[in-house]
């Protein structure tokens, strides 16, 4: 039996066990999916618009949420993180919603809606968190912005999400201060699951790490657990299984940037690339690509040949998209917009972990896509050997698909 049956048996049997407005994915594969496979090197492909969801319609874009976690036995990617700040939807709902995009049916599902400003009360649940009458935890207002601090355990099947709270909110949901407290100090991440649809979130018995605007969070499959980075530097570990936090001895020389660095994980190597980040932004001059060695917990400065940007050390969540493509075992940095308009910034980078160098220049995007100015989001789907991006207006649901394909992968 080939391995590509044994794959679609699973899916098909992951798809059957699911409750929620997950259940039945992986869909049957539209005919788009046929144009993704036939991309080229080096080849872009416009999606447009994906179908609404029935009965709420398209996911907004939102700014500062570079990544949208993929889900690879759903075939499909998350997308949560609010846009404008404090942004009630014409709908009435809070822009804390949580969507996802069904890859091989082009098309949104609303996992949850957002809170409605109107009727929202909620309590403290035994363990301290903020949860409806029958004691299911809901996030409310849990993060500004995604940035980079969300993520897909693909062994326990959840989105995971860390917060950094805000208080935008607060004209929207004035009723909240009745209620809300400080989560517990020792808080696991939000989970939305989903073989269940539902939100979660529990006590660890750990101390959680303080999280803020522009962390990281990436789940590591080798290790089965959770990588998460405080303003880029301080660490932590959460062991999903066990739901515990682990703070590791760590050394090395930490990034010299500060909050909202792109970053990804090679799984090849168990490293997390981080880079570009803001607050202070690395000076002209030096290094702004780092990576933290998962396996001895050391920070590394790879001083790698050449640098991506033409010049600058400045590439944060709001401008660019990291990802690794295990297949051609690289890095790929996608520049859609920049921050000072020199359209000669924007681009795909590539970064060879092997030869540990930038190639020297990037390759082009499409000049529509560079026009739009529009937030980004996207993710890396090894299934398709493709980066997905949806660009859309911050906080408006006319976003349309983006596919690109580096190469065929290596064999």
């Amino acid at each position: 039996m080939t391995r590509r049956i044994v794959t679609l048996i699973l899916m098909a049997a992951i798809g059957q066990d699911a409750k929620g407005p997950l259940a039945g994915l992986p869909s049957a594969p539209g005919p788009h999916v046929e144009k993704i496979q036939a991309l080229g090197d080096n080849s872009w492909l416009e999606l447009g618009a994906p179908a609404p969801d029935p009965q709420w319609g398209r996911a907004c874009g939102r700014s500062w949420t570079t990544l949208m976690p993929y889900a690879p036995e759903l075939q499909g990617a998350f997308l949560f993180g609010e846009g404008v700040h404090g942004y009630t939807k014409p709908n009435g709902r809070y822009m804390d919603d949580l969507w996802f995009y069904d890859l091989r049916g082009h098309r949104w599902i609303c996992c949850y809606p957002g809170a409605d400003t109107k009727t929202l009360d909620l309590k403290l649940n035994a363990d301290g968190f903020e949860s409806t009458p029958e004691g299911e935890p809901i996030p409310v207002a849990s993060q500004v912005h995604g940035y980079q601090m969300n993520t897909y355990d693909t062994d326990r099947r959840s989105f995971m999400s860390m917060p950094n709270h805000h208080g935008y909110e607060k004209k929207a949901l004035p009723q909240r201060e009745k209620w809300n407290q400080p989560a517990p100090a020792d808080a696991s991440p939000w989970f939305f699951e989903s073989r269940t649809g539902k939100w979660n979130r529990t006590k660890t018995g750990t101390s959680c790490p303080k999280s803020g605007f522009g962390d990281t969070f990436h789940y590591v499959p080798s290790l089965k657990k959770a990588f998460f980075a405080r303003a880029s530097k301080e660490v932590a570990l959460y062991d999903c299984a066990a739901n515990k936090w682990e703070q590791p001895q760590t050394s090395g020389p930490v990034p010299p940037f500060g909050i909202d660095a792109t970053s990804c994980v090679d799984t090849r190597r168990d490293r997390v690339y981080i880079g570009g980040g803001s607050y202070p932004v690395t000076p002209q001059g030096t290094n702004a690509f780092r990576y933290y060695d998962l396996k001895t917990n050391t920070w590394v400065d790879p001083q790698p040949k050449g640098a991506p940007c033409r010049g600058s050390n400045s590439y944060p969540t709001k401008n660019a998209l990291m990802v690794y493509d295990p297949g051609n075992d690289v890095v790929l940095l996608v520049v859609h917009s920049f921050h000072d308009d020199k359209a000669e910034r924007l681009g795909v980078y590539v970064y060879d972990p092997k030869a540990n160098a930038w190639a020297e220049e990037p390759l082009a995007i499409p000049d529509k896509l560079a026009r739009d100015r529009n937030p980004k989001n996207g993710f890396y789907s090894a299934e398709h050997n493709a980066v997905f991006l949806h660009s859309a207006g911050d906080s408006r649901d006319d976003g349309v698909i983006w596919v690109y394909r580096y190469k065929g992968a290596s064999k």
